[in-house]
């Protein structure tokens, strides 16, 4: 009777009960962990990424030859008929200039009634909107949204809700969307700056190499499957290593950084424990990862070494067969479905 009102009252640890004899040792059994349920979340949550980025790239590459088609850029042929050439590019990009500064002009002439001096400004504000590039407006975006929830964080009355749905902790069940909210989540100013300033660094070459849809398929996947990794990992090795929430966009610019060295190898860049040492991209992202390995062995907490780790591979990976093996025949086989379809 005893020992049955002890197990009700004590949670998850060892105790040791002296009784009249021999001291007897009572370990109560950890909760069930669960792998199975979180990493098909995971990976179906990166399936889709690509999926639905495929999808608008085939929307996007239709729209672009029926704009050329209109203003006289070709005669006939498709999207798929021939290789875009740059004169193909600058007549596209013309177009959609003239067409955002008509509509810029449009409503400029709704807003006389306002003062001049702010409309001037508006119109400062749309200017600079129109100069940003592609890769520019994508990176600026993601930076908003964490930009936006790193705000949220600042709000004492938000941090509940923040501490339960935007960071993932492997040991909680049932909160298997975490592990894409996080990817946008920064609690700390530093750790906010760190990531954004890699985002853009390493993202403008990616997002130049990719093109829009691809980058944000990439991007994202990365930043989850570097979340499925870290989850299996931090429970597989719960007994030697605390399970802890994580957060962040590290997993993901990791596999910026990958990626920009398998472009770019003699390129240099200055890591934040070596400031003011330039050190070449190849020898830089070693570097990099045996500071997590290292982390990993000698149990250091600060960090989600796992996470690290795993994007990096993921962008070593993708960047050296993503785009042939995965993103090429998918675009393909999306434009094959819809051209069936029509």
């Amino acid at each position: 009777m005893f020992t049955k009102r002890l197990l009700s009252t004590i949670g998850r640890r060892t105790i040791r009960y002296k009784a009249r004899r021999d001291p007897v040792q009572i370990r109560f059994a950890e909760p069930p962990v669960h792998y199975a349920g979180p990493v098909a979340f995971g990976l179906t949550a990166c399936a889709g990424a690509f999926v639905v980025s495929a999808v608008i790239y085939d929307r996007n590459q239709v729209s672009f030859w029926e704009r050329l088609r209109q203003f006289g850029g070709m005669r006939g042929g498709g999207p798929y008929s021939r290789t875009v050439t740059m004169d193909d590019y600058i007549a596209e990009r013309q177009v959609w200039m003239q067409e955002k500064w008509e509509r810029l002009r449009r409503r400029v002439e709704q807003l006389d009634f306002l003062p001049q001096d702010l409309v001037r400004a508006y119109v400062m504000v749309e200017e600079k909107i129109l100069s940003l590039s592609e890769a520019e407006k994508t990176l600026w975006s993601l930076i908003g949204i964490n930009v936006a929830i790193f705000g949220c964080w600042q709000i004492p009355r938000l941090m509940p809700f923040m501490m339960k749905w935007f960071t993932h902790n492997p040991a909680v069940p049932g909160r298997s969307i975490t592990m894409i909210t996080s990817v946008f989540s920064h609690q700390e100013g530093f750790h906010l700056a760190l990531n954004m300033v890699g985002l853009y660094s390493f993202g403008m070459v990616i997002h130049q190499h990719m093109g829009r849809e691809q980058f944000v398929a990439s991007y994202l996947a990365t930043g989850i499957g570097a979340n499925v990794v870290s989850h299996v990992l931090s429970l597989a090795t719960r007994r030697f290593r605390p399970v802890m929430p994580g957060l962040g966009a590290s997993g993901a610019i990791y596999g910026l950084l990958a990626g920009t060295a398998v472009l770019y190898p003699h390129s240099s860049v200055s890591l934040i424990f070596l400031p003011f040492i330039p050190i070449k991209m190849g020898y830089a992202l070693p570097a990099m990862m045996g500071f997590d390995l290292a982390g990993i062995m000698l149990g250091w907490r600060r960090f989600d070494h796992y996470a690290h780790l795993a994007g990096a591979s993921i962008g070593l990976a993708y960047m050296t067969y993503g785009e042939k093996y995965l993103w090429r025949p998918l675009v393909q086989d999306v434009h094959q479905i819809r051209k069936n379809r029509s």
